[in-house]
């Protein structure tokens, strides 16, 4: 049974230079998130909807048109435009999207999460507790895959970080006002916070939520609910609404209203509304979210657990007492929410980990300065702490030179689209209806149109490109040049197809196979 004291334990004497700077704690950190977010970055190819981000990117690039994301010349408005205009962007100086420039933003945004934390546990605990904080926070299950990524996760992560902790100093800044900079710097941090809101709702919808789950809890413990009410926190909801109005507008300009309208309600209510959902509600979910996320999270949310002790407060000052209110608001009101909403993986519960990882944080502290008492004589705390350090690395490397390649047995998405590319002519539109493989069309490179039915194929007597599924292809059967699997192992294939325009019959060319 853990104990609480405020007893210390004697810490190893520092250098006098090491403890004037802050450079060996920025070179440790720069190390460690260089190994763990760029170890691995081009390791394999594209995976799953990797590739969705990718190949809009691309389209970003190809089009000159960073405001609406497009699928093969369709607009996608099932996400906002930041992911794949960061993208797009950290891919521009090369020439074209790659799969490492594609996950290059992920490595960026997780980097920035680590120096977040540190600053902010620096800044409340010392900088021992910076070091913890941010090393304990990437030595996580749900970081494994998502950094690097070319997924939205790690993004949408980062700007819910960057919000919380920005709302963390603008509540400090109001309760210490004879501080430096006083009321102007906490409308600078309000607005901060709310920027990031805005980053976050034009890259996933869902970042409004994550931050107002927190910060009326955190503001109704402080007995600062009243500041949701103040200019500063009013003034900077409008600045951070006016990128999402103006963006919002640009879509409905190019698209219509009503496309944007239909694809945001459906993408909210099927996630929100349990009543919208497409199967019953899921009540093993109820259970299993929070009991994965958890899972995902180990040792580091074991450890969060004694925080909930109530007498643990007691070990810090007020401003340490202040972050540990703010992470528990960050952790259990959200977990609860997206516990009870449905159709949620434990994945979507990312923007969490950070809140957990602090928490789990504040406990290592404890242990490590002698203020909980640790539980096992036998070693010491800092021992154990390096132990898991060397264990997550290991686990990296492991994932990298194992599971990655795994991943990429009987896939082949980049051989697949070379043997598509000999035979399609340079220049010539590939089109596809069903097919959904866009790791396939990715490597392929070249621009893809999708059309609406089939038959759309056959209205034109110019000779058309395109991948058709094994049901379209039985549907309209004719010679192919090349039989395919997908990255499902599900046959396609690839024909050459020509509209007679007297009686409409398919003419194909003929290509060897």
């Amino acid at each position: 049974m853990a104990t609480y004291s405020y007893t210390p334990i004697k810490l190893a004497p520092i250098s006098p230079w090491i403890a004037r700077t802050l450079w060996p704690d920025y070179l440790l950190l720069s190390a460690l998130c260089a190994f763990l977010f760029l170890y691995g970055l081009n390791a394999g190819e594209l995976y799953r909807t990797e590739s969705l981000r990718a190949i809009v990117a691309a389209e970003f690039l190809r089009s000159g048109d960073w405001i609406t994301p497009r699928l093969y010349g369709e607009p996608l408005l099932t996400k906002p435009p930041i992911a794949y205009a960061v993208i797009a962007l950290a891919s521009w100086p090369f020439g074209g999207v790659t799969t490492w420039s594609a996950r290059l933003p992920s490595a960026a945004a997780a980097t920035l999460v680590v120096f977040l934390m540190y600053s902010c546990f620096r800044r409340s605990l010392g900088r021992l507790a910076g070091l913890v904080a941010a090393i304990i926070t990437p030595a996580s299950m749900m970081w494994l895959d998502r950094a690097p990524s070319a997924e939205i996760d790690m993004l949408q992560l980062a700007w819910v970080a960057g919000a919380l902790l920005c709302l963390l100093r603008a509540v400090e800044r109001h309760e210490t006002p004879d501080s430096a900079g006083g009321r102007r710097t906490e409308w600078l941090w309000w607005q901060a916070a709310l920027l990031c809101v805005a980053g976050g709702a034009l890259t996933k919808w869902t970042a409004p939520a994550f931050f107002y789950l927190t910060a009326i809890p955190f503001l109704l413990w402080r007995r600062q609910v009243g500041l949701l009410w103040s200019w500063p926190h009013l003034l900077s909801v409008l600045v951070a609404a006016l990128p999402c109005a103006v963006w919002a507008a640009a879509v409905a300009y190019q698209v219509g209203w009503e496309p944007l309208y239909d694809t945001v309600r459906r993408e909210a209510l099927q996630h929100l509304s349990p009543i919208h959902h497409a199967r019953p509600y899921p009540w093993g979910e109820v259970v299993g979210f929070p009991l994965l996320f958890l899972a995902a999270n180990l040792p580091w949310s074991a450890a969060a657990l004694f925080t909930l002790h109530p007498k643990f407060a007691d070990l810090w000052d007020e401003r340490g007492r202040r972050l540990l209110q703010a992470l528990h608001c960050w952790v259990w009101p959200n977990l609860l929410f997206w516990s009870l909403v449905p159709g949620h993986r434990f994945r979507h519960g990312m923007p969490l980990q950070p809140g957990l990882a602090g928490l789990a944080a504040m406990v290592w502290i404890a242990w490590l300065m002698g203020r909980l008492r640790w539980p096992w004589r036998f070693v010491k705390p800092a021992y154990v702490l390096a132990g898991l350090l060397i264990a997550w690395l290991a686990v990296k490397v492991v994932f990298v030179q194992t599971v990655v390649p795994g991943r990429d047995v009987n896939r082949s998405p980049r051989t697949t689209a070379e043997r598509i590319a000999a035979l399609v002519p340079e220049g010539e539109t590939l089109y596809l209806c069903d097919l959904k493989d866009e790791g396939i069309l990715f490597y392929y490179g070249r621009p893809a149109r999708r059309l609406g039915k089939l038959e759309d194929l056959f209205k034109s007597g110019l000779p058309r490109y395109c991948v058709l599924t094994a049901t379209e292809w039985k549907a309209r059967p004719a010679p192919p040049l090349l039989r395919l699997f997908d990255e499902q192992g599900d046959p396609i294939v690839l024909t050459r197809i020509e509209a007679d325009r007297s009686d409409s019959s398919i003419e194909l060319s003929r290509h060897p196979q």
